[in-house]
């Protein structure tokens, strides 16, 4: 259970220098909903929320009673040192050079550090913008885990990374490619779960990178497929899914076999009106309601174990 914790307004498509972390008030509910459950999520915090008096107080207990992991979230537009130009592109921390990727993370790193009284070791980039230079700078700074890859997609229309091709279950990053498993390693990625609610990946997936390429891509192939449910890619998160939906992936992720399963959403969606996906009191009941729904369903049902982020990886200590 992963949420990236930051500040709200980003929904706009602006970056701004400076946000606000109203929604931060918002975690104890949640967090309640975690204890119910015996579930320790991992909230992953950008340099808004570090740099939050209020923020902290919510979340350093909460890990200090051992009920949640307090990882690390750079958004490269407002995490110091803010030296480059302020545009879409380098919303990507990837886009980056290797030099400001590792000050930005360990500047963070150390903030957390002295905020929460632990050094993080689970990441996950803002907008899943990272590369190789990227996680070699993770492990520079002590990181253990990364969770910065969302398989089945490719961002590279905006200047993103493209996680098409990358593996679906957990692995040790190695060599010079983010997305090319090694057997070990001093960082283990473990990918968003991101999949369909059938068996037939092999195909769906041909179908989705077929319906990618250009001239079928502006004709919008890969909406029809999705509403056809012929390949519709289905993220692990209350954000994307309902609760029948995330069930089905669920379900069709461990019959495959695949160890880890990653929910993941924003911060922002858990106080009304911050999230498109939240906008009132009745939205947030029925967000909260999937969520245990799928937590009663995954672990009486599926029989899944809850460890947080740090935990998944053999390296753990």
């Amino acid at each position: 259970m992963t949420i990236d914790t930051e500040e709200e307004g980003l929904w706009s498509g602006d970056y701004p220098l400076r946000g606000e972390v109203t929604n931060i008030r918002g975690v104890p509910r949640f967090q309640e909903l975690c204890d119910r459950f015996s579930i320790r999520p991992t909230y992953l915090v950008d340099a808004p929320v570090v740099c939050s008096r209020e923020a902290v107080e919510i979340l350093r207990p909460i890990q200090e009673q051992d009920r949640a992991e307090i990882g690390a979230h750079v958004h490269p537009w407002n995490t110091p040192p803010t030296t480059e130009e302020r545009c879409t592109r380098n919303s990507y921390l990837c886009n980056l050079s290797p030099e400001l990727q590792s000050e930005k993370i360990g500047w963070l790193t150390d903030t957390i550090e002295t905020a929460f009284g632990r050094r993080p070791r689970s990441f996950r980039a803002g907008r899943y913008g990272l590369d190789i230079c990227g996680a070699r700078a993770l492990v520079e700074h002590g990181y253990r885990v990364d969770s910065s890859v969302i398989p089945l997609t490719d961002y590279t229309a905006g200047s993103g990374p493209n996680f098409s091709d990358a593996p679906m279950t957990p692995y040790f990053v190695g060599g010079n490619n983010l997305i090319e498993p090694h057997d070990s390693g001093d960082l283990y990625e473990v990918p968003v779960t991101v999949g369909y609610t059938h068996r037939y990946y092999g195909l769906a997936s041909r179908m989705r990178s077929i319906a990618h390429r250009s001239p079928l891509r502006q004709m919008r192939m890969v909406g029809i497929l999705d509403r056809l449910g012929l390949a519709s890619r289905i993220k692990l998160s209350p954000e994307q899914a309902d609760a029948r939906r995330m069930m089905q992936l669920a379900q069709s992720w461990l019959q495959r076999h695949h160890p880890i399963l990653v929910l993941m959403f924003h911060s922002s969606s858990l106080v009304p009106g911050f999230s498109p996906y939240v906008r009132d009191d009745h939205d947030l009941n029925n967000f909260l309601g999937r969520l245990e729904t799928v937590f009663e369903f995954c672990l009486d049902t599926l029989g899944a174990k809850n460890c947080t982020l740090r935990e998944c990886s053999p390296n753990a200590n």
